[in-house]
């Protein structure tokens, strides 16, 4: 296959060439028709630019830069030292860019590695895109695997298998299998989300489904969200209804509407719920507040306070705790607790509780010496219910 020079600073024109072409640096191609088609590849010991289209087996620049106003394509390799700009669509199988790409269409590429940022204005199709600085992409993407050091931010909507970023990561909307993201977070659409890790913060505004979340830090939904199970170290907050199994929080967790889970809730400080609070088993360190709070099992911390009634199978109020009405089948008011009214079927009071209202039981209650009661206990047929 032959070879043609065209020298350092020199415009050519051109429609198409069967060879390998070696360009010099600074030299400038124009598409006599629109698009340049050459049979082998281009190698430019610098920077070039074209005025028009460009295909090619591969292309290489060396210690330069790429500038092509119309599409560029690359049937083997695309290899560029400093930085790529496409004005229209770039495709290569495979596309390595010491710099900044720049593409102002549409890429597909079946791995795409680049040391400094990415800029895509229209949709992406890549199999592995490795990038060691930013991301951005305006259109839609359908990436297989995405590796970035800094941050990635996808306006459109996005299908992504797995997503791992040193820094943040927004994405408008779409579905993920993996993220996982040293800094933070980010959706302001329709989102669903297999598995979710965030050291710092995560923040979904739209309506959201997650399998499994854990967030090192925040984890705050302004819309409403069904999971399997969410974990976080700091908080958790939701705006609208929550439906799931799991919640693991080690401080605050609050819900401005109902939060109905299949499995447990565990806080280790505050639990706050302007609506009903439900769950198979409820263990909160601190303090409950809800309209209604409902399980199989339910716990407040010692020191603890709820407000609000309970209505659990069994309930352990730990000692010098707080609470108001509760009603189970099994109720124990440990050493210096204090409720109001107690309706279960058995009740069992440890010395120093102080109850100041009703207690009624249906089958057994036990009082240790020490307990304040102000009124008598009463066992009754049937129990009052929290609804």
């Amino acid at each position: 296959m032959s070879t043609e020079n065209i020298p350092s600073g020199k415009t050519v024109e051109i429609d198409s060439f069967k060879g390998n072409l070696e360009i010099g640096d600074g030299a400038i191609l124009i598409a006599k028709n629109k698009t340049i088609t050459v049979d082998g590849s281009i190698v430019c010991r610098g920077s070039f630019e074209v005025d028009g289209s460009l295909t090619a087996v591969s292309i290489r620049c060396k210690d330069g830069r790429l500038d092509v106003e119309g599409n560029l394509e690359a049937k083997k390799y695309l290899r560029i030292d400093k930085t790529l700009n496409v004005e229209g669509n770039l495709f290569s199988p495979e596309i390595s860019v010491g710099g900044t790409i720049n593409v102002h269409g549409d890429i597909q590429s079946n791995e795409v590695k680049v040391g400094g940022t990415v800029d895509i204005h229209g949709n992406a199709a890549i199999e592995t895109l490795q990038v060691g600085g930013t991301v951005k992409i305006e259109g839609k993407s359908n990436i297989g695997v995405i590796s970035v050091g800094g941050s990635v931010k996808i306006e459109g909507e996005a299908d992504i298998e797995k997503l791992r970023v040193g820094g943040s990561g927004k994405i408008g909307s779409g579905k993920i299998g993996e993220v996982r993201i040293g800094g933070s977070f980010k959706s302001d659409g329709v989102i669903e989300i297999d598995n979710i890790d965030v050291g710092g913060t995560i923040n979904l505004n739209g309506p959201s489904k997650v399998t499994n979340g854990n967030v090192g830090g925040t984890l705050k939904i302004t819309d409403k969200i069904e999971f399997d199970s969410l974990k976080a170290g700091g908080t958790i907050s939701i705006s609208g209804i929550g439906k799931g199994n799991n919640i693991t929080v080690g401080g605050t967790f609050s819900s401005d509407a109902d939060i109905i889970l299949q499995g447990k809730m565990t806080v280790g400080g505050t639990c706050v719920v302007n609506g009903i609070l439900k769950a198979d088993e409820i263990n909160v360190g601190g303090e409950v507040r809800a309209k209604a709070t409902k399980a199989k099992y339910f716990k407040i911390g010692r020191r603890g306070t709820v407000t609000g009634p309970v209505s659990a199978e069994k309930i352990v109020i730990s000692e010098k705790a707080t609470v108001e009405d509760l009603y189970g089948g099994e109720i124990i008011i440990e050493e210096n607790a204090r409720a109001k009214n107690l309706y279960g079927n058995s009740i069992y009071i440890e010395s120093g509780a102080r109850i100041s209202g009703d207690i009624q039981y249906t089958d057994e209650i036990s009082i240790e010496q020490g307990a304040n009661l102000s009124k008598e206990h009463k066992k009754v047929k049937g129990l009052p219910s929290i609804d």
